[in-house]
């Protein structure tokens, strides 16, 4: 079963995704819609860039692909991410525990292993799994795909190809996006899942 999704004006966000914030979220804020894309912005309440993360309704199994052409602005970090591990929060909206990110920027690409921080001082505990240095140009279309297969990310971002593994890689993830570091843009967004 293959979906693509084009985030242009005429697609309803909310139909198929979720907004998921991330412990150290500083704002809430949701994707600007512009003509071609969704993105984020420069948010003046926290003198900071929006971190903004959606994730699919449905979960989906392992050897799912994701793809999604996206590009960032001078520095960002534009990404997918999955995890089976999200709850609701008292006032609606839901938060991440464990979950991956595969992330794109500047000087190539990064794989994260993030978990809940266990104290105050860090709402996150955040481990490199993997990381491939190599060239993207700001403002460029990137390419980026993810395959989660026996607990391994096949991961290529343009013609850059590596694999990453880790033990927690659930074999059942809802997956998704997010945007952080930068302004971000999100053109498509697609989901391949072999039977």
């Amino acid at each position: 079963m293959k979906e693509k999704i084009v985030f242009n004006k005429d697609f309803n966000l909310e139909d198929k995704f979720i907004y998921v914030s991330s412990p150290a979220s500083k704002s809430k804020n949701k994707f600007i819609q512009k003509e071609d894309c969704i993105e984020n912005g420069y948010n003046e309440k926290i003198k900071d860039y929006d971190y903004i993360s959606i994730i699919t309704k449905e979960k989906y199994k392992d050897g799912v692909t994701v793809r999604v052409k996206c590009s960032f602005d001078k520095f960002g970090a534009p990404l997918i991410v999955f995890t089976d591990d999200c709850k609701q929060l008292e006032d609606g909206s839901f938060q991440y525990g464990l979950h991956f990110e595969v992330v794109a920027y500047e000087n190539g690409c990064n794989v994260w292993h993030i978990v809940p921080g266990k104290e105050d001082k860090n709402p996150i505990d955040v481990t490199k799994v993997d990381a491939v240095e190599f060239f993207i140009e700001d403002k460029s279309i990137v390419d980026m795909e993810v395959t989660i297969k026996e607990k391994k990310l096949y991961i290529r971002v343009n013609d850059k190809k590596f694999v990453a593994e880790h033990e927690d890689i659930s074999n059942q993830m809802h997956v998704g996006i997010t945007a952080c570091e930068g302004i971000n843009h999100f053109y498509e967004f697609e989901v391949d899942q072999k039977k």
